[in-house]
């Protein structure tokens, strides 16, 4: 198949001097081919840009982007509520597409931003170690506060227990 590039390159070569047959051995084309296009330059053929074909998901991708926002990012989630919603195609599709917005949302996602005090607290659960208590081998957890210095330890994570040391660093 001929290129558009193709036709520039035989006239370049034509001009420099060089015959239908030289051409024909340089390109690969076969000598008539050259010929016809030499002498007919306007019926080669113009291909312009491919017409991007629309794809499956293309009218599900609004509902999508909310669920990502809503912090949805199981693709056989997702792909059983788009069905629901008469996607046909199959989850491929759907984890091809998803796999830059995950890109960009671990991105976002570690992004840092300061508040000013008494706007925003946040505490971090860490691993302190082991302590024995009757035989027995637990975990030890600290909840910390970094702004003030903060911290508690505790045997376990429950709800509970956060509360309770919630409680104690408001009062402190």
């Amino acid at each position: 198949m001929l290129r558009g590039k193709d036709l520039q390159e035989f006239m370049e070569m034509k001009r420099e001097g060089l015959s239908t047959q030289a051409i024909s051995q340089l390109t690969g084309y076969d000598r008539k081919t050259v010929r016809k296009y030499l002498l007919t330059p306007e019926s080669a053929p113009g291909y312009g840009p491919r017409v991007a074909m629309q794809s499956k998901m293309d009218v599900h991708k609004p509902y999508l982007e909310d669920r990502l926002k809503a912090g949805v990012w199981n693709a056989q989630v997702l792909v059983r509520e788009i069905r629901q919603r008469g996607y046909q195609g199959g989850c491929t599709i759907l984890k091809d597409w998803m796999q830059p917005q995950r890109a960009a949302g671990m991105a976002t996602a570690v992004r840092r931003f300061e508040t000013p005090p008494g706007k925003q607290a946040q505490v971090d659960w860490g691993h302190l170690g082991y302590l024995e208590t009757g035989g027995e081998q637990r975990q030890v957890w600290g909840l910390g506060y970094s702004r003030r210095m903060w911290a508690q330890a505790a045997l376990d994570q429950k709800l509970g227990t956060l509360l309770r040391m919630h409680e104690a660093a408001f009062r402190e």
